[in-house]
């Protein structure tokens, strides 16, 4: 998620045959999704599973990366037990996947980190599938909602991913692959063999040159065209310190939630880096919820862009218009995102109705502000902010 913490930002980067091939299933203990990784990646490949260890940093940056013409060879990668069943093809067997490249892409569609990451997926996908290149979307939830199968169809045919994409409500195949992040990526060359591992945003690069030496593909061979990742934000650099991804529910939240019903004060002082809740919510395990129109959030961020996951839990799923302010004032022609709204009187909102990650922000340049949400109405749930340069 996570820059879905990723703090719901997991950020992603490229290193060699490796990965998290730790056995886990669903995180006893917080775990951030989309969480930038800090520092450098170094990785050892033993007989059973390659692991790694990550610090913040930028993802193209991290020092150490495997060497295209000289890959470690790995174990044989799990086969795919998708119990939920498939999106884009039929089942996916091993004997399915016999003598392809195929490339693992763990992911959720709330996840601003993965969505970032579905253009180059997906221009690889259609620029090497005649070479042989398999990418296979492992569906693996963060939050409830995304364990419904109607809403991610629906973000499959919004986001355009076009490969296979296999349901991983359980996580079943997110714990015989041992993963810890999303959204991160596992290369199997045609013998099923692990050969490289990605983990957060970037890195993209030596990925598709991975790619490409498995495949056989000619070094005089165009490469794909990437489209689609203009205008969004991106993982801040090492010197670009910005706000962490910030969860607001019982389980992680920093937000001061209570249990069930209560009233927060209005006013008072802002932590940076700090969400605040304004009038009566509704605190849960994963999120808050507008108990009354008029019950607020603000925080005191760092950074260029702010997206934050919402729904509706409004009779019928009915939309929820979320007033978005900055600096007190409604949001500039400069800060606006392509799902910002604007009214007769020039409030600015976005209209809450899918489950679904929201762009609230998306400045000219990183900087220091004060972003105020205002549901219109009860029962809107908001559950993570995300934050990118």
């Amino acid at each position: 998620m996570s820059e879905r913490s990723e703090g719901r930002e997991t950020e992603r980067r490229s290193v060699a045959a490796s990965g998290t091939w730790t056995s886990k299933s669903r995180p006893a203990a917080p775990r951030s999704r989309r969480k930038y990784l800090i520092g450098f990646v170094v990785l050892l490949l033993f007989a059973a599973f390659a692991v790694f260890v990550a610090s913040r940093s930028n993802p193209d940056q991290v020092a150490s990366q495997s060497d295209v013409n000289h890959l470690s060879v790995g174990p044989r990668v799990p086969s795919l037990a998708a119990a939920q069943g498939w999106i884009n093809t039929p089942p996916l067997t091993r004997s399915a996947l016999a003598g392809k490249v195929v490339l693992y892409d763990f992911w959720t569609y709330s996840c601003v980190n993965c969505v970032r990451t579905i253009p180059y997926l997906r221009a690889w996908y259609d620029a090497y599938a005649k070479d042989g290149l398999v990418v296979v979307g492992v569906h693996s939830p963060e939050f409830n909602f995304e364990r419904n199968h109607a809403n991610v169809r629906a973000a499959v045919q919004r986001l355009h991913v076009d490969y296979p994409v296999a349901l991983d409500d359980q996580m079943a195949i997110w714990t015989e692959f041992g993963n810890n992040y999303w959204p991160a990526d596992y290369i199997a060359d045609r013998q099923g063999r692990l050969r490289d591992t990605t983990v957060g945003e970037g890195g993209y690069a030596h990925t598709e040159d991975v790619l490409r030496k498995l495949l056989g593909v000619a070094p005089s061979s165009p490469r794909a065209h990437i489209g689609g990742s203009e205008n969004v934000g991106k993982p801040p650099s090492a010197s670009e310190d910005v706000t962490p991804e910030t969860y607001l529910g019982l389980e992680r939240g920093i937000a001061g939630a209570q249990p069930g019903v209560h009233e927060y004060p209005q006013g008072g002082t802002l932590t940076p880096d700090t969400p605040k809740l304004l009038g009566s919510w509704f605190g849960d395990t994963q999120d808050v919820a507008s108990n009354a129109a008029g019950a607020a959030i603000t925080i005191q961020y760092h950074a260029r862009e702010v997206n934050l996951v919402m729904a509706t839990a409004a009779p019928g799923g009915a939309p929820i218009d979320v007033r978005v302010e900055l600096d007190g004032k409604p949001l500039p022609i400069a800060d606006r995102t392509p799902q910002t709204m604007v009214d007769a009187s020039g409030k600015t909102f976005v209209r809450v109705q899918a489950s679904d990650l929201y762009r609230l922000v998306l400045g000219p340049s990183i900087a220091t502000h004060i972003l105020r949400l205002t549901a219109e109405a009860p029962s809107l749930q908001a559950f993570a902010f995300t934050f990118s340069a």
